[in-house]
């Protein structure tokens, strides 16, 4: 289906209104953390619990904060707010990418990004401009999907010392110094600059199949960066505690999600006043691109909105999930990138193609070692690897619109054995893995894929 097919009659709403409609997300989210935690002792506790943590892949922050679990939705309300803050400023387009990027920010604030171990990187994105001669603007979204890296600030500032020494732990005991603050801001800087190299680059390999395009870069450069550390013995072995994932309040964490969604549904429909049937339009049919141009901002938010409830449906069904940080991530990706090319059409191929492996590979090991096959493979469904291998999954957006459903379907099934495995190839400081594993996907096995569809028509 082309773009074509997909204009309507677009109400242009103000860049200023479309910010402050985010920002009023980020107070939505303070306010939510506060109801959660009313106790100003306890957000302080656990702000500097959050703060000073490791960050690594899929760091529960809900685990982290001593049992304050409104701190991580101040962190990240304040995180969407300095993003949305920082677009102003540099009078950057509020559209598909750009939302995208902000989203990955606001979701990552409860699981790995802080106040503070976002900014070396984002600045390196900023420098690589400087560089090379690019206007800010257009590299601010960049900046921003640059901060995958985060956790690789917090490990050389909090977690290795001057004198070579490193707790694989990570989390366990703090081992700050200032030679490691130093070390962090430039590898940061330096990562940051990559990040802004490759992720110029990278779209002729992978053709565009993959939304995730920053979190290929920032996976290269992080198993470059860890490669590193291994050689000159500061590689850690693990992502350390707070990784486990136990039911931490389900009911009250799922409806501050659902209080967020319900947020972004109103705003579209007041803006959309005039787009009603750009509703339509963007949430039953496939498209590319952002959104925001091709619908209108409203028509935007309502996609936004419904792709997040869609994906609170794929975690109910799942039944055995539990509600934590990375489930905010994955989901606030999602919700970020339905203004950039997600809709409904395109997620459903993938989650199918990620419930079919994950449940058929598991049932197959319950009848060969005798467990339960109906209760093992529902339980593994519902795992924290598998759920959000669903969810993030739906960064291969592109390949169900170029390629078809079905080799959606086979692409996700090959994402979720490939995305558990990745994370040690780059020490787990890279939050976007499964963005990194995409990339991998769609560059050496969709046309693999491919070539297997049209042998079998040939045939």
């Amino acid at each position: 289906m082309s773009n074509s097919e997909n204009k309507v009659e677009i109400v242009p709403v103000p860049n200023t209104l479309r910010a402050l409609v985010f920002i009023g997300l980020g107070l939505v989210s303070i306010i939510m953390g506060f109801v959660l935690t009313p106790s100003f002792s306890g957000i302080a506790e656990g702000f500097r619990l959050q703060q000073t943590g490791s960050g690594l892949l899929d760091f529960n922050t809900f685990a982290v904060v001593n049992g304050n679990i409104g701190v991580p939705f101040i962190n990240a309300g304040l995180l969407i707010i300095i993003v949305m803050i920082s677009y102003l400023l540099t009078k950057t387009t509020v559209n598909g990418g750009s939302i995208a990027a902000a989203f990955m920010v606001y979701g990552f604030g409860f699981c790995g990004k802080t106040l503070w171990n976002v900014w070396p990187l984002f600045f390196g994105v900023m420098l690589y401009a400087k560089c090379n001669k690019k206007p800010i603007n257009s590299v601010t979204g960049l900046g921003w999907f640059s901060a995958a890296l985060s956790p690789m600030v917090s490990v050389f500032t909090l977690y290795i010392v001057s004198d070579g020494s490193a707790n694989d732990g990570l989390g366990s005991e703090m081992l700050f110094s200032f030679g490691g603050l130093i070390v962090a801001v430039i590898l940061g800087l330096i990562a940051g600059y990559l990040v802004g190299v490759f992720g110029g680059l990278l779209p002729e390999k992978h053709t565009g199949l993959t939304l995730y395009n920053a979190g290929f870069a920032a996976g290269l450069v992080g198993f470059l960066i860890f490669a590193i550390m291994k050689v000159i013995g500061l590689g850690h072995t693990g992502p350390g505690p707070f990784h486990e994932f136990p039911n931490i309040a389900n009911g009250q964490l799922v409806a501050c999600i659902a209080v967020a969604l319900i947020y972004l549904m109103i705003c579209g429909l007041l803006i959309t006043a005039k787009e009603r049937a750009s509703i339509d339009s963007i949430v039953a049919k496939k498209y590319s691109g952002s959104a925001v141009e091709q619908f209108g901002f409203g028509p935007t938010l309502v996609n936004m909105s419904v792709c997040g409830f869609f994906c609170l449906i794929y975690w109910a069904l799942t039944i055995t999930a539990n509600a934590h940080g990375p489930l905010f991530a994955c989901l606030f990706t999602c919700v970020g990138f339905a203004s950039n090319g997600i809709s409904v059409r395109t997620m459903a191929p993938i989650f199918a193609g990620v419930y079919a492996m994950s449940f058929g590979l598991t049932a197959v090991k319950a009848l060969l070692t005798g467990a339960p096959v109906l209760e093992t493979a529902i339980g593994y469904v519902g795992s924290k690897n598998m759920l959000i291998a669903a969810i993030f999954g739906c960064g291969m957006a592109p390949v169900a619109f170029k390629h078809g459903a079905l080799v959606a379907f086979f692409a996700a099934m090959i994402h979720s054995v490939l995305v558990p495995n990745t994370g040690g190839l780059h020490g787990w400081m890279v939050l976007y893995n499964n963005g990194f594993c995409i990339g991998l996907v769609v560059t050496f096995f969709v046309p693999m894929i491919l070539a297997l569809l049209r042998r079998d028509k040939k045939e």
